[in-house]
């Protein structure tokens, strides 16, 4: 989901225009479809140093740590389109960034401490998205914000987390 929302605003692409595939192996990090018809993926291993990498250096390439993948140990690429109902944290993605303002830096920081619990076992994998909706609910969106702003939504979202997650408990 945050990815989406990084796409969003990486490259400037409408979230109607954003999907998201599920693929199990995690050696297509990317994939853009062209007019013509035709698909330009960036595939690695399955580590994100690689595309962490490429977005900080674009458009230079330069040698990474990570090893070269090896088509021929690859045994399939399979894909499949997320159920938004068992996905839920997906949805709330796409939602915050389409409510926009300071609505997905809440998502982000609700996320944040959703899985800083998560990582403490104080909060259930599946509560994730349940903790994220609740705070988004509770957010009152600022459309045109300031940095400071933006700032201070996240730090708020940090606080209602811990905060309802002391009410769940």
């Amino acid at each position: 989901g945050l990815e989406v929302i990084e796409a969003h605003w990486l490259f400037g692409v409408p979230y109607a225009q954003i999907e998201v595939l599920l693929h199990p192996q995690s050696i297509v990090h990317s994939l853009v479809d062209y007019r013509d018809g035709s698909v330009l993926a960036q595939l690695g291993l399955p580590d994100m140093r690689l595309p962490i990498q490429y977005a900080l250096a674009y458009p230079q390439r330069v040698a990474g740590a990570v090893p070269k993948l090896d088509l021929l140990e690859i045994k399939n690429l399979t894909f499949q389109a997320p159920d938004l109902q068992n996905f839920r944290g997906l949805a709330l993605a796409y939602e915050a960034g389409r409510i926009g303002g300071t609505m997905p830096a809440v998502f982000n920081a609700a996320n944040e401490i959703a899985v800083e619990l998560f990582c403490q076992d104080k909060l259930k994998f599946t509560e994730i998205p349940r903790l994220l909706e609740d705070i988004m609910q509770k957010h009152v969106t600022i459309n045109n914000p300031a940095l400071d702003d933006i700032l201070a939504a996240a730090d708020w979202a940090k606080q209602q987390g811990a905060s309802l997650w002391q009410k769940v408990k």
